[in-house]
């Protein structure tokens, strides 16, 4: 995989329906659901983002978003139950090494929705287009050593501790150990 071939896989960002769920690309309709949980501090605990200040930071990031999907540059689908088209979060790829032909996996869920299967369901689904569609080695979760729930999950979806960071990584002035989680082709394809 390299940029090129990245970028002709993603420009027309493909919708996957799992069981319960829609992934798609975030549209500017999503900004008051992405608003109620991108807003707050519990959701951005663990990441590199700060909580939205206002909805129209909010639509101003979609918007930002859709100029991407249009280059071909952006890997992160909406999530939305499929049953009501309520947008509950977002999941991708954060990042591709493709050198070493890996891709780094992220993803945040509405609190409102969590401990229900939802992001087991999408991670998966993603899962499978790293490693059926696009033909990636090896796909990284970079989670901090804090975050109980987010192990779980990588746990749960058959990822293993590969290493912890040498340094801390500053996130709004606390010094964070990253935890890096991986999960192979070979791993994927017995379970």
């Amino acid at each position: 995989m390299n940029d090129a071939n990245f970028r002709r896989v993603f420009r027309s960002l493909p919708t996957i329906e799992t069981q319960r769920l829609t992934l798609g690309k975030i549209t500017v309709s999503d900004a008051e659901d992405m608003y109620s949980y991108a807003s707050l501090n519990s959701v951005t605990r663990y990441l590199l983002w700060s909580p939205h200040i206002n909805i129209e930071e909010t639509s101003g990031y979609i918007e930002f978003l859709n100029r991407q999907y249009k280059k071909g540059t952006y890997a992160d689908w909406g999530i939305r139950l499929k049953e009501c088209g309520t947008f509950i979060g977002t999941v991708g790829f954060a990042d591709f090494d493709y050198e070493n032909n890996l891709g780094e996996v992220g993803y945040v869920l509405n609190p409102a929705y969590q401990g229900k299967g939802y992001m087991t369901e999408a991670v998966t689904a993603i899962l499978s287009v790293a490693f059926d569609r696009i033909g990636l080695d090896k796909v990284v979760l970079r989670i901090i050593d804090e975050n109980r729930p987010s192990i779980r999950l990588a746990s749960r979806l058959g990822f293993t501790l590969d290493h912890v960071s040498d340094t801390p990584l500053n996130i709004k002035g606390v010094d964070r150990n990253i935890c890096y989680y991986v999960l192979t082709r070979d791993e994927w394809q017995k379970k």
